[in-house]
């Protein structure tokens, strides 16, 4: 039995959450699109996609969210970015839902050699749809920790191999690799001691196609993953979800692994760099995207709360509206209100059986009222 050795908190807060490997790397890694502004589209929460393999609702995304071959690079097998779009084409877009940390992925390909019916014992002869994300921008190696295990070391059975894999490899930022399509196996095979995060309720997929091994065609495939800040080998209860926030940018990129019958022919990546696939340095910033103003109401009222002291009765309020907004009114339910925008209110003790916030803009009014959602003691 081999025994792992202790490995201090100090560094596992060193190499996963302050990304240490980064620092100096971060800046030597010249992005190949700095005139893109790659962004994930913000589905409203009433039109979430279905994960059915049909793409109907991926149309209300404008065709600037959409990125394809043209993006791509072979680097490691000699296409480079003169791709043969009747060998391999393909699109991919990505979706986020305000409130919830997941990243949705519609993936089309068209492929004029479908390979996968061939078996490997490493899972990789395949034809892939990879995908890297490091949800917190912290960067450097997510796969293999160089202060860890040495880069001589091929021995999968070491301790220092186990060390690494167990204690580091997709931790930090998360690594996919997506059978298209899959048989007999599992969709996904994740590169890291995490395997649980392949799973519902942490990721979920569905495919549309109708391909035989070796035969050309179109595949669809529709996916959501959950990045993780932190993500544990054993204990999937004790990670850290990437707080999905708009406007802010994540760490993203994704590959093609194209095999047709033989040896793997090609290898197309985003980031024009293979490194992207092990370390979070080489991913592209990709940007949450507010809704698109075309599918926003012209005015509606919305807030939060949080309790900051339940004994002292302190509540702040945010206000969450949507639209041009030129004044605010807070009716607290207690016989006081407000005109800020997100008011700290002291209440008395007791359940709030209705607080109405009323905004009003050049496009008229709109209320939002929530009952019994406020207690303070």
């Amino acid at each position: 039995m081999i025994q792992l050795k202790p490995f201090p908190e100090v560094l596992v807060l060193t190499f996963v959450t302050m990304g240490v490997f980064a620092r100096g790397a971060l800046a030597d890694f010249q992005n190949p699109h700095p005139n893109v502004d790659f962004k994930i589209f913000q589905f409203p929460r009433d039109a979430m996609p279905r994960l059915d393999g049909d793409t109907s609702d991926w149309e209300i995304v404008p065709d600037d969210y959409t990125y394809g071959t043209e993006f791509l690079n072979d680097t490691e097998d000699g296409h480079g970015v003169e791709i043969d779009r009747k060998d391999l084409d393909v699109k991919v877009t990505v979706g986020w839902v305000k409130g919830m940390n997941r990243l949705y992925f519609l993936y089309e390909a068209h492929d004029d050699f479908w390979d996968f019916e061939r078996t490997n014992p490493r899972g990789y002869l395949n034809d892939i749809f990879e995908i890297a994300v490091d949800g917190d921008r912290s960067g450097g190696p997510f796969i293999l920790n160089p202060k860890i295990l040495p880069p001589d070391n091929k021995d999968q059975m070491s301790p220092e191999f186990l060390e690494n894999h167990i204690r580091f490899a997709g931790v930090h930022a998360q690594n996919y690799h997506i059978y298209t399509p899959p048989v007999n196996n599992a969709w996904v095979l994740v590169w890291g001691a995490q395997p649980w995060i392949g799973e519902f309720p942490y990721s979920n997929h569905a495919f549309s196609h109708d391909l035989k091994h070796g035969e050309s065609g179109k595949l669809i495939l529709e996916c959501w993953i959950t990045p993780f800040d932190y993500a544990p080998f054993d204990r999937p209860e004790d990670a850290v979800e990437t707080e999905l926030e708009e406007g802010v940018e994540i760490g993203l990129s994704w590959s093609i692994l194209d095999f047709d019958g033989d040896k793997r022919d090609g290898h197309y990546n985003l980031a024009h760099n293979v490194q992207m696939v092990k370390d979070a340095t080489y991913l592209i910033p990709f940007r949450l995207a507010p809704i698109e103003a075309t599918l926003q109401p012209d005015l509606k009222a919305e807030w939060t709360f949080k309790i900051l002291d339940v004994d002292a009765g302190m509540v702040s309020f945010h206000d969450e509206s949507i639209g041009k907004i030129t004044s605010w009114k807070w009716d607290f339910g207690d016989g006081t209100t407000s005109n800020e925008r997100n008011p700290i209110h002291e209440f008395g003790p007791g359940v709030r059986k209705m607080i109405t916030l009323k905004v009003t803009g050049p496009k008229g009014s709109s209320k939002r009222t929530r009952y019994w959602d406020v207690i303070t003691k």
